[in-house]
């Protein structure tokens, strides 16, 4: 099982052209960053949308871990672990994580995310200012 991508985002879609069509996923307001109006410290819950590829049968499961990390450290500020299935026929899968994460002034936290069967990995960070 691979990670294909992370991302933070608003809201996300899927749709298909037509009946038995290939999926379309419609992803809107993906961010890196964000503002914050008012005092720190302040606690958000962004949804980050993972999305993951099993590149072979014996592939389609596993376990997404992912952990929250002040940037440029290992103090963690949150954590999801679930395992994952990817059913047939379709070799793609979405995990969608809002993790309640506090910031305590304006800086950035990566969400580190990983398969640990397979080592694929994914950092994406989250930037907050004021």
């Amino acid at each position: 099982m691979q990670i294909v991508s992370a991302l933070f985002m608003d809201n996300v879609d899927f749709r298909r052209e037509f009946e038995g069509g290939p999926t379309k996923i419609d992803i809107t307001g993906a961010y890196f960053s964000t503002h914050v109006d008012g005092a720190f410290p302040t606690t958000l819950t962004p949804h980050l949308l993972v999305l993951l590829r099993a590149e072979h049968e014996s592939a389609r499961s596993g376990t997404l871990e992912v952990t929250f990390c002040k940037e440029g450290t290992d103090e963690e500020v949150g954590r999801h672990r679930a395992p994952v299935m990817i059913q047939a026929p379709g070799k793609f899968f979405y995990q969608l994580v809002r993790p309640e994460l506090t910031f305590t002034e304006p800086g950035t936290i990566e969400a580190r995310c990983v398969i640990p069967e397979t080592g694929s990995a994914v950092v994406t960070p989250l930037t907050v200012m004021m």
